[in-house]
C-alpha cells in the first residue's frame, strides 16, 4: 500500500499559478508595506514628536522592518532552508520583546 502525500501546511494559494504561499513571501510583502507606512509615519512624527500613538506606531514598524531585513540578510548569506521558518518566528519573537520593552518603558 502506498502512502498518500501529506496535505500542504497552508491552504492559501497564489491566484495566477495556484502554487502555495509561504511564510517568507508574506514576510517580504509585509516588509515592503512597512516601508511605505514608515514613509508616511516619519514625517508625521517629525511634525508631532510628542504624540504617543505616532511614537508607538513608528517603533512597531521600525522594529518589524529591521527584523525582516535581518531575515533577508541571513537567508542571502546562505542559511539552510530548513531554518527559514524558525528564523522568521525567532525574529518575530525577539522583535515583539524589543517592541514591548521600549513601548512600555519609553513611549
Amino acid at each position: 500500500m502506498t502512502q498518500s502525500p501529506s496535505p500542504p501546511r497552508f491552504s492559501a494559494t497564489l491566484p495566477a499559478t495556484g502554487k502555495p504561499t509561504y511564510l517568507g513571501m508574506w514576510t517580504w510583502l509585509f516588509q515592503r508595506a512597512s516601508s511605505l507606512i514608515l514613509m508616511v509615519l516619519l514625517p508625521w512624527h517629525w511634525v508631532n514628536p510628542y504624540s504617543r500613538p505616532v511614537r508607538i506606531a513608528v517603533l512597531f514598524f521600525v522594529i518589524f522592518h529591521a527584523a525582516a531585513g535581518v531575515r533577508v540578510m541571513l537567508t542571502d548569506f546562505g542559511l539552510a532552508e530548513r531554518w527559514h521558518r524558525g528564523l522568521a518566528w525567532t525574529l518575530a519573537g525577539a522583535g515583539l520583546i524589543t517592541f514591548l520593552y521600549f513601548a512600555l518603558r519609553y513611549a
